[in-house]
């Protein structure tokens, strides 16, 4: 690949590639809660047990996208999804095989689970790399593909139960699968880098000056400058265009040891000290277990009201377009209000948790099943897209890599642990109603904690806005008694 494939050329490439992995991995993604009733029907374990399996695999989606982008980081978007492709069509091939819910868990809930984090994330990072004046735009096609995923996945896998068992359904869905392998071999590495290190007096320059001084550098095992109190280490890497991109900075001490330069001095581990990060997180546990329940256990609700299978694939799949409306108008909001976003997050949340309460109500038909998806989609499906941006209220720029990293595993977290809690209480009770009111009172309760959270970001504010005056105050004190002292030495 080379520089004129950004913007153009292969870039387009890239991008229908992109879109087609977030169409197939979203799609095959939602299924989980269809699965889950053929599960019950077939293996005759408890609901929460088996909702075990289906938990695991929608939550590896989010827990293993931290590990994507360590295979990303260390090699690049291509490896990650290709591997993830290979993972996510062995598992749903082995998954034929299984004789039990246990083998299916591994295959499954693991095997394929993993395979889904370890595709969708890069497949939707590497349109970045190959767009820059387009790149917003560009981003927002490939995470549209979700909404169309949504819509027609149910379709489809509804049409495949109908005519196929379920083990040769597995087999035809690993067959599917494998194409996010060959989009994925699709996605060359447009930035292949070299790490490296360069040495650079630390002194004022314009922007303009920095190639010429970068150019005439000292390698780290050439001549230390003999001013080694005003010396420094540049980190970079080299692309393969022979472009210089300049990363971490390192410090020369008295004692000719190096350490890390202000920019990265405060360590990653801060962002748990943050109390308005920390109940974000909590947020984001309750918020994500509402939607697990939501997803994994309504085709079930919506067949224990007597709505046939056929039209369960119609309740899910209305779920797509909505998806898109969402978050087209939840965008716009978000952008026209920066101010307000907390506000119309919360607001969202509350609607929904609302919905989710009523339904056991007023959902009892396939047409009222229908309208509450609707809603449900229209506005709760948006709000995925919020999260970075609160995540930057609350720890800054800075950190937002590592913080948002944490936040997904919160978020798998409560996918992971609540639909087998409502499996419980739905084998408590008989009755899914309860496992609805669950994702309710989880929807209720991340709202009032996370009420809390811009309190807790302006005092944090309000304290580092303190530090810093006192900083300042302290190191004016000290520069006018250096000041003093030169004068009088002078005199």
């Amino acid at each position: 690949m080379t520089k004129k494939d950004v913007d153009e050329g292969w870039a387009w490439v890239v991008l229908v590639a992109s879109y087609m992995n977030g169409f197939l991995l979203s799609g095959v993604c939602y299924m989980g809660g269809m699965f889950q009733v053929v599960l019950l029907e077939h293996f005759k374990q408890s609901v929460g047990l088996t909702a075990w399996v289906t938990s695991v695999y929608a939550s590896l989606m989010l827990f293993a996208g931290p590990l994507a982008s360590v295979i990303t980081s260390y090699f690049d978007c291509r490896t990650s999804v290709m591997l993830g492709g290979l993972l996510l069509a062995g598992g749903l091939a082995g998954s034929s095989f299984a004789t039990s819910l246990s083998s299916l868990f591994v295959s499954f809930g693991i095997i394929a689970g993993l395979g889904l984090g370890l595709s969708y994330t890069p497949s939707i990072v590497i349109v970045s790399y190959y767009f820059e004046k387009k790149r917003t735009l560009v981003t927002s096609v490939a995470l549209s593909a979700a909404g169309t995923g949504l819509l027609i996945a149910p379709l489809l896998f509804r049409y495949l139960l109908d005519n196929y068992a379920w083990q040769q359904c597995m087999v035809i869905l690993a067959g599917i699968c494998v194409h996010v392998t060959l989009f994925g071999a699709l996605m060359f590495p447009i930035h292949e880098r070299k790490d490296g290190r360069v040495f650079s007096k630390c002194r004022k320059q314009r922007p303009k000056d920095l190639p010429e001084d970068l150019a005439s550098s000292q390698l780290l095992n050439g001549a230390v400058d003999n001013d080694i109190n005003h010396s420094r280490i540049t980190s970079y890497e080299t692309d393969k265009y022979g472009s210089i991109i300049l990363k971490d900075d390192f410090e020369a001490t008295e004692n000719g040891l190096f350490t890390e330069g202000n920019r990265t001095s405060e360590s990653q581990l801060d962002i748990f000290k943050n109390v308005a990060f920390v109940v974000f997180c909590v947020n984001q546990i309750m918020v994500n277990a509402a939607c697990g329940v939501f997803n994994i256990h309504l085709p079930a609700f919506c067949e224990s009201y007597g709505t046939s299978a056929q039209r369960v694939s119609w309740v899910l799949s209305v779920n797509g377009p909505a998806n898109i409306v969402s978050r087209i108008l939840l965008g716009a909001f978000a952008h026209a209000s920066e101010r307000d976003v907390w506000v119309l997050y919360y607001g969202v949340l509350l609607t929904s948790g609302t919905i989710f309460c009523l339904m056991p109500l007023f959902a009892k038909t396939y047409l009222t099943q229908l309208i509450a998806v609707i809603l449900i989609g229209t506005y709760l499906g948006g709000s995925y897209s919020l999260p970075p941006v609160l995540t930057i209220e609350c720890v800054g720029l800075k950190k937002l890599a590592s913080a948002f990293g944490v936040t997904m595993i919160c978020a798998g977290s409560g996918w992971l642990v609540a639909p087998p809690i409502a499996g419980w209480f739905v084998d408590l009770t008989g009755s899914y109603d309860y496992s609805m009111y669950l994702a309710g009172v989880l929807m209720f309760l991340s709202v009032l904690l996370g009420l809390v959270v811009p309190q807790l970001i302006k005092s944090e504010n309000q304290y580092h806005i303190q530090r810093d005056h006192s900083v300042v105050i302290e190191d004016a004190e000290k520069n006018d008694e250096g000041t003093e002292m030169h004068t009088r030495d002078g005199v």
